[in-house]
C-alpha cells in the first residue's frame, strides 16, 4: 500500500510545484501583510477613531474624516480581494495539475493491475501445463 503512495508521489510533477512554490508564498505574504490589521489614517495624517460630537461643525469634519478613512479602506479591499484572486489562481492551477498527474497514474496503475493478472493467469496455466505433462 505504500508502495503506491511512493509511486503516485514519484509521478507528481514536482519541478513545477517547487517552481510555483515561491510565487505562491510571495503571494501569501502579500495577502497577510495586505490584511494584518492596519491603523487608519485620515488626510492629515491623524489616527482615525470614535467620533465624538461637540458641535455641528466638529461632527461633519469628522464624518468627512471617516468617510476618506472609509474610502481608502475600501480601496485597500479591493486590491486584496485582487491579491487573493492571484494567488487562489496559483493554487488552482497546482491542483488541475496535481489532479492530472493523479488520473494519469491511476489509468497506470490500471494497466499494470491488468498486465500483472495476465502474466500470473499465463504463468498459472504454464505450470499446469508443465505440471500435467
Amino acid at each position: 500500500m505504500a508502495a503506491g503512495w511512493v509511486t503516485v508521489l514519484q509521478m507528481v510533477p514536482w519541478g513545477e510545484v517547487i517552481k510555483n512554490a515561491p510565487k505562491v508564498a510571495d503571494g501569501a505574504v502579500k495577502l497577510w501583510n495586505s490584511v494584518s490589521k492596519k491603523k487608519v489614517y485620515d488626510e492629515n495624517g491623524s489616527e482615525v477613531t470614535d467620533v465624538l460630537v461637540a458641535t455641528d461643525i466638529a461632527a461633519v469634519e469628522q464624518l468627512e474624516h471617516r468617510l476618506y478613512a472609509a474610502e481608502q479602506t475600501i480601496s485597500d479591499l479591493q486590491a486584496q480581494v485582487v491579491q487573493s484572486a492571484e494567488v487562489i489562481k496559483e493554487l488552482a492551477s497546482q491542483n488541475t495539475q496535481l489532479v492530472a498527474q493523479i488520473e494519469s497514474n491511476r489509468k497506470a496503475v490500471t494497466v499494470l493491475g491488468v498486465a500483472l493478472a495476465l502474466a500470473i493467469l499465463a504463468g498459472s496455466v504454464q505450470a499446469v501445463i508443465l505440471f500435467s505433462a
